[in-house]
């Protein structure tokens, strides 16, 4: 994979949301506006002027054209999805669940602490392995202000957890659970480099859970 081929395909999965929408529209001029949107929010109170965004969100998507075409799009997208409901029924499995609502609150609330607890850069790193509509689920509300947030405890992070799950969740489960389709699809180095950040009952859980999927 040359270096321009890297770049688009981590603007595609930083700006996922963007990226989703223009499958299903075309519209090229709306994606741009929404990641302009996301790189104005994404830059917080560093320098920067609207018409700068505007113009890094145009050399972001003006490669995207040229990564499908009218006969592959809706294939693209129809990928996307099917991959996310693997991943859904992956988790529906684990947890005994009967609905794939209940499976993407209990990923989302994972995916959302494992992502405040990240620096950015390696927030990024583990996005580019997810699926993009994936992708778009776990930016959600996220911002690069003040992170990594200061989950210091299992307590604190199981508590970011729940945060999200709905009464009658058990967040250690439901961590548990999702963590183990996580290491069916995300590669081990992947896994070690966010494994690195979290608090030390938390690293020794998911290494726990991890070994428990390799038998």
């Amino acid at each position: 994979m040359n270096k321009n081929t890297r770049t688009t395909t981590t603007a595609r999965h930083c700006y996922a949301v963007a990226y989703t929408n223009y499958l299903r529209s075309g519209n090229l001029e709306e994606a741009t506006r929404q990641v302009a949107h996301d790189i104005y929010v994404n830059r917080g109170t560093s320098p920067g002027t609207q018409q700068g965004d505007w113009q890094e969100a145009e050399r972001i998507t003006r490669e995207w054209p040229h990564t499908i075409t009218e006969a592959s799009q809706a294939h693209l997208f129809d990928k996307a999805l099917a991959k996310t409901r693997q991943w859904l029924k992956e988790i529906e499995l684990e947890l005994g669940f009967n609905n794939p609502n209940d499976a993407y609150r209990a990923l989302r609330s994972v995916l959302h602490a494992v992502r405040d607890r990240l620096p950015v850069k390696e927030c990024a790193e583990f996005a580019s392995q997810l699926p993009i509509m994936i992708v778009g689920m776990y930016y959600t509300g996220w911002t690069p202000m003040n992170k990594p947030e200061k989950m210091r405890t299992m307590d604190e992070f199981m508590d970011h957890v729940g945060a999200e799950l709905p009464s009658g969740m058990d967040p250690l489960r439901v961590t548990q659970g999702v963590i183990n389709v996580i290491e069916r699809h995300v590669s081990a180095g992947e896994i070690k480099d966010v494994r690195r950040n979290f608090p030390e009952h938390l690293r020794e859980l998911w290494e726990e859970v991890s070994e428990k999927s390799r038998r």
